[in-house]
């Protein structure tokens, strides 16, 4: 197995908001719960790796960590028998869940989406009540 540590500035490193040192701190968009906060970026949270040719992304314990709480209410589903649009379940959903925050839906593949929500209440409303039909199918959380 061969690892090597990738060295230089790469096309990513130079564009995040037009700084070209890479170990300098950086800012990403917001994201998540906290839309409003900036994830500051340190030195060493990101190791950029080449294992047997293959470029890896390793991330610090303290960013897996934001990114682990931050996935605490999110939920995949499935529509099972049949396909369905974004728009048509966004809908379906807010009128069957009635969530009192709005809930982000982001679609994946092969028919998976996911339900993010803004309070543990809401998704714990989902996962725990109730079978969940649209359409006469059964949707999968």
């Amino acid at each position: 197995m061969v690892i090597s540590l990738c060295e230089g500035v790469g096309f990513d490193d130079s564009s995040v908001e037009g700084n070209s040192n890479p170990d300098s701190t950086r800012s990403v968009a917001p994201f998540g719960a906290n839309a409003d906060e900036d994830l500051d970026l340190l030195e060493g949270d990101i190791k950029k790796l080449f294992v047997n040719g293959i470029f890896f992304i390793e991330f610090s314990e303290r960013v897996q960590h934001i990114l682990i709480k931050d996935m605490g209410t999110t939920i995949v589903l499935k529509l099972m028998g049949r396909n369905i649009r974004y728009s048509a379940l966004q809908n379906k959903i807010n009128s069957l869940w009635k969530p009192a925050s709005p809930c982000q839906l982001m679609e994946i593949e092969n028919g998976y989406f996911l339900a993010k929500f803004q309070s543990k209440s809401d998704s714990n409303k989902v996962l725990f009540k109730g079978h969940w039909i649209i359409y006469g199918q059964y949707l999968t959380v």
